[in-house]
């Protein structure tokens, strides 16, 4: 049966099978809608400050002054990447640092199904001239400084609209304002937006799901990191 089964199980399946740094298994959640708190004390928030600590490794040649910009990706839908990006945020505001949490899944936006969020949002600031971006950014209550941008209106042509100018604009402006910014990105087998703004990232986090992803599909990420 095991030599049928061609699903990733665990981190043993992906040592040998790719270079990417492994920074952190996180369990299923008893309840994935409840963000982390400061008293949470279960097994995923547990592996989420682990993987917090991992990151500080990974982001440490950051310049002072300038946000680490963190963004997660996956190779399909339904992994756990937002789930992931809205608890990393928490992890990291619980921890004193000024966090912004970006939806930038502009085809499938998932942020509201774990925080309550205004309809407008990132797409809404892209695509008009006289929108302020400290408006559409969401303070979260029980927390001393984590704030969201949600991904905002579904756009008929957000490819166009990620390559636009005003994303680096955008990447400028808030790298000054925060010490973490997490971005939850569409997944990349499907399309190409997270590459188009992938210049701006200073590490990814790619979210691999146990009994899901198929073995061969590590080829992506693999590919990717070369």
């Amino acid at each position: 049966v095991d030599f049928l089964d061609t699903k990733i199980k665990s981190r043993l399946d992906l040592e040998g099978r790719t270079q990417i740094p492994f920074i952190g298994d996180v369990p299923t959640s008893e309840d994935s809608s409840t963000i982390m708190q400061a008293e949470s004390r279960t097994s995923s928030a547990e592996a989420l400050r682990i993987i917090r600590t991992n990151l500080e490794f990974m982001v440490s040649k950051v310049p002072e002054g300038i946000a680490k910009t963190i963004f997660l990706t996956s190779t399909f839908p339904k992994e756990g990447k937002t789930f992931v990006s809205v608890n990393l945020a928490a992890t990291f505001a619980l921890s004193g640092k000024k966090v912004l949490l970006v939806g930038m899944d502009i085809r499938n936006p998932r942020l509201d199904e774990y925080v309550s969020l205004p309809d407008r949002g990132f797409t809404n600031y892209l695509s008009s001239k006289d929108l302020n971006l400290a408006d559409l950014i969401i303070k979260q209550k029980g927390y001393e400084d984590f704030h969201v941008l949600p991904a905002g209106v579904i756009p008929p042509n957000p490819a166009e609209l990620l390559m636009s100018r005003k994303v680096d604009l955008f990447f400028e402006t808030i790298k000054k304002q925060y010490d973490y910014i997490i971005v939850d990105t569409a997944p990349v087998s499907l399309v190409t937006d997270t590459l188009l703004i992938a210049k701006h990232a200073d590490t990814f986090i790619y979210v691999a799901r146990a009994n899901f992803l198929e073995k061969r599909m590590l080829d992506i990420p693999n590919g990717l990191y070369k």
